[in-house]
Formats: C-alpha cells, structure tokens, sequence
C-alpha cells in the first residue's frame, strides 16, 4: 500500500472489526431499526467522502496499488450505502402505506 507504519492498518483493521460486529448485530434483528441503518449507511458515505480526502492527504504515502485498493474499497462502500439507502426508502414507503391503510 505504501511507506507508512502497519500499526496505522492495525488500528484501522480492529475499528473496521468493530464496525462490521456493528453492521452485523443490526442486521441479525428481526425487526431492523431505520434509525441504526440510517447510522450505517451514513458511516458508508462518510468513509466514501473521506477517501479522497485521505489520498490527497496521503499521496507521498500511498503506492500506485495502495491508491487503487482504496478506490475499490471506496466504490464497493458506495455501492452498499446506495443498497442500504434504497432499502431505507423502501422500508419508509411501506410504513407509510401501512400507516394509510390504517
């Protein structure tokens, strides 16, 4: 990825870990709570947001490959946000409609 210290791909290795347990526990409920995937989803667009930041920031860091791998993760979390968000737009249609069939 680059010249910089493994510890900075340690500690950002473990806080993913403890995100994804995150991810994983809202999305085990059986009734999933709008108000923790809108908190996912927009932790997905703040990581998207921040990666240019970070290669702009980092460039003398960063390799070729290391810019490449953090676009991919970039875009593979943008296509999950847009999933998550799509998904949170359905689940307010159908509350709505329920709410009119009332």
């Amino acid at each position: 990825m680059g010249a910089f210290s493994p510890q900075i791909l340690m500690i950002l290795g473990g806080a993913l870990l403890v995100f994804a347990a995150d991810v994983a526990f809202v999305a085990t409920r059986k009734s999933i709570s709008h108000g923790l995937a809108k908190m996912v989803t927009l932790a997905d667009l703040a990581w998207v947001l921040a990666t240019p930041v970070v290669m702009l920031l980092g460039a003398s860091w960063l390799s070729f490959w290391g810019h490449v791998l953090l676009l991919d993760v970039a875009l593979l979390v943008a296509f999950c946000a847009l999933c998550q968000w799509r998904g949170l737009q359905r689940q307010v249609s159908q509350s709505e409609q329920g709410a009119a069939h009332d």
